[in-house]
């Protein structure tokens, strides 16, 4: 399936995580994406929690919308010092105390979770040795992972993550994207 058909519509904590998804979803072809709700206020309590709370109600939207246009729900949090099952676990809680159903098989809603935080990825991505329980320097300006973007999308058309062992978090990622896009 081609992405160029697709709609996604991304729920994330920060503007480093909104550019970031917003320059790979275009090198990957996507010309519709839609950052509704925009990312989380800044400077008003954790990012993570607001993702986690926006999450219920934009995936019965994107089911809503599902039957009429294709559709996907990409959401975008950190791990912070918590595993990426603790977080999709937290997205389970917050859908049972809405009364929502958590992702269904075949749904086109991904979880995008770097551990520790998306630094570790961009430090992997230039080629760097990381573990995910470090933190990794962020850029100066949001639009500094242009770089990263660009090797992200090279491994993943190899489909292969290499030369150093990817981070976890990001074969995860990986393979989340790929489950929705065949």
């Amino acid at each position: 399936m081609s992405t160029r058909s697709v709609e996604v519509v991304v729920l994330c904590e920060d503007l480093q995580q909104e550019v970031f998804v917003r320059r790979f979803l275009q090198r990957r072809g996507c010309e519709r994406f839609l950052f509704q709700p925009p990312i989380s206020p800044a400077g008003r309590g954790s990012g993570e929690h607001w993702v986690r709370g926006r999450f219920p109600r934009e995936l019965q939207a994107h089911r809503s919308q599902a039957a009429r246009r294709n559709t996907w729900l990409l959401v975008v949090t950190d791990a912070d010092t918590r595993t990426v099952q603790d977080r999709v676990q937290g997205f389970a809680r917050a859908c049972e105390e809405a009364d929502v159903p958590l992702r269904r098989p075949g749904e086109k809603v991904i979880f995008v979770i770097p551990r520790r935080n998306i630094e570790t990825w961009f430090a992997y991505l230039r080629e760097e040795v990381v573990n995910e329980t470090e933190t990794y320097p962020r850029h100066d300006c949001e639009n500094d992972c242009r770089d990263e973007v660009r090797r992200l999308d090279e491994l993943c058309r190899q489909q292969q993550l290499e030369p150093q062992p990817p981070p976890p978090s990001l074969v995860t990622a990986c393979t989340e994207f790929q489950r929705v896009a065949q």
